[in-house]
């Protein structure tokens, strides 16, 4: 994919979400190299989403910015050099139901990666073509939040609400055998829309 592509679909701003009470800051890097986003598939013991498949990326440390958080994580986590990437813009910030709000960053690898995922937190890696992504069978449900959660009410976009009952569209996204949902499955809708945006 072209890099003017990519840089046109982050040429929107994105869409303002003010840190909820009891949520923290991380950032996640959409990386793309020649027409492929790679996905990590988090390791079967990790506390939170365990065996999913995600992008690389975490928590703010302190002092931290979006842009710097999402490298340093994708450095640790798949062995990605800051470096080798570029950040190319910011698409729609979303909460994650473990009290993260989520910043993701799509960045373009500049020179062909040599990575070396860390196997406390990474299985495997995905090479996934974005082409393949925007024919793949998508379907979005409609989820409760678990109980216990932190979203506060007026959240709009992915949130609903029916009768005091919260509810968050949550897509899927089949690809290979692979189930690309949750959070995850939703910075790639709002990543494959804008790419229509562009192209149409």
């Amino acid at each position: 994919m072209k890099s003017n592509v990519l840089k046109a679909i982050v040429s929107r701003p994105p869409q303002q979400l003010p840190l909820p009470e009891g949520f923290v800051d991380a950032a996640v890097l959409l990386p793309v190299w020649e027409g492929q986003l790679l996905f990590t598939v988090r390791s079967a013991h990790l506390p939170h989403h365990a065996a999913q498949i995600s992008f690389p990326g975490g928590r703010f440390d302190d002092g931290e910015s979006a842009e710097e958080a999402a490298l340093r994580e994708a450095s640790e986590e798949v062995g990605l050099e800051p470096e080798q990437v570029e950040i190319l813009g910011h698409l729609n910030p979303t909460l994650s139901p473990f009290g993260y709000r989520v910043f993701p960053l799509l960045g373009r690898i500049t020179q062909e990666p040599r990575l070396t995922p860390n196997p406390e937190e990474v299985d495997a890696l995905l090479w996934v073509p974005i082409e393949e992504l925007l024919t793949a069978p998508a379907y979005a449900e409609e989820r409760t939040p678990p109980p216990g959660n932190r979203f506060p009410s007026g959240l709009g976009g992915e949130f609903s609400e029916i009768e005091g009952r919260l509810s968050r569209k949550v897509w899927h996204y089949p690809w290979r055998g692979y189930d690309i949902w949750g959070v995850t499955g939703n910075i790639v809708h709002d990543f494959l829309e804008r790419i229509r945006a562009v192209r149409f």
